[in-house]
């Protein structure tokens, strides 16, 4: 089944629902029928006005991600979460659930460049942001798949899958290497470079194990504020973990003519035993 509702795209059959946004393309909810808990958290307080960004989900950060100097002109993380995007097409069976989502062309950016969405829902969720150009010149982005995962309790949380890695740490700019399995407790802002590898998230209150894979990202970017920014309800920072596939800084994407990026992540969850 599925249902557009007031700028919300509603997946659900046997094996899961799901909830996507017109706005910003973000796919705010994901529930397997197995788990008791949805795999994103989202912001209490977002209004979700077609005006500011959704916080929580999956923002699309797209054409440009962080303080990147590239592409500058435009609003920090990019204007993709800041966009209406078209739906094109949904196809709903009792194993698979798929669907396209386009954004609609800014001629105040550049017209000859194209991004689209597709996500598909089997025994995982899968995204693919794809970006293609039909230009006659390079295009230089940087971009990523700002995943909000919503875990039981952030202090009690081991993220998998970075030991032994370099990352540049945005609060004070230096590189450091990961020396054990992460558990963050306090203002947490990274980017693990050159890192193509899966990550899990152990999260023993819930009592599961999130998988995130990946293809078309050179960078993994882990964050969580430590404090309540806009559109959270007090302390709910501490309910969730941000692993984000990126491609930013040096190792941003130079896209030639007539072709095309994909950057995608598939997203499984299983029970703690």
């Amino acid at each position: 089944m599925s249902v557009k509702d007031s700028g919300f795209i509603i997946l659900n059959n046997r094996r899961a629902e799901c909830k996507i946004s017109l706005w910003g393309a973000n796919i705010v909810s994901y529930r397997p029928k197995t788990q008791e808990h949805d795999v994103f958290w989202l912001g209490d307080l977002n209004k979700f006005d077609n005006v500011q960004a959704i916080r929580g989900g999956i923002p699309v950060c797209w054409p440009r991600f962080a303080e990147e100097k590239l592409n500058d002109h435009l609003p920090r993380h990019g204007f993709a979460r800041l966009s209406d995007w078209c739906l094109h097409n949904v196809q709903v069976d009792e194993d698979k659930m798929e669907a396209k989502l386009s954004l609609l062309p800014d001629a105040k950016f550049n017209v000859n460049v194209t991004a689209d969405l597709f996500v598909k829902i089997t025994d995982k969720l899968e995204c693919t942001l794809e970006t293609v150009n039909n230009g006659n010149d390079d295009f230089r982005f940087s971009e990523a798949l700002h995943a909000y995962f919503n875990v039981g309790s952030r202090d009690e949380t081991e993220i998998k899958g970075l030991t032994g890695h370099q990352y540049r740490n945005a609060l004070d700019g230096k590189i450091y290497t990961l020396e054990n399995d992460l558990i963050i407790r306090k203002e947490f802002d990274a980017a693990f470079m050159n890192h193509t590898q899966n990550v899990e998230i152990v999260d023993t209150v819930f009592n599961r194990i999130i998988s995130v894979e990946k293809s078309g990202s050179n960078t993994t970017v882990v964050w969580n504020p430590d404090k309540d920014l806009a559109e959270m309800s007090l302390g709910q920072y501490k309910n969730f973990v941000c692993v984000e596939p990126a491609n930013q800084g040096a190792l941003f994407v130079t896209l030639p003519p007539k072709e095309k990026h994909r950057l995608s992540m598939a997203v499984s969850v299983r029970d703690l035993k």
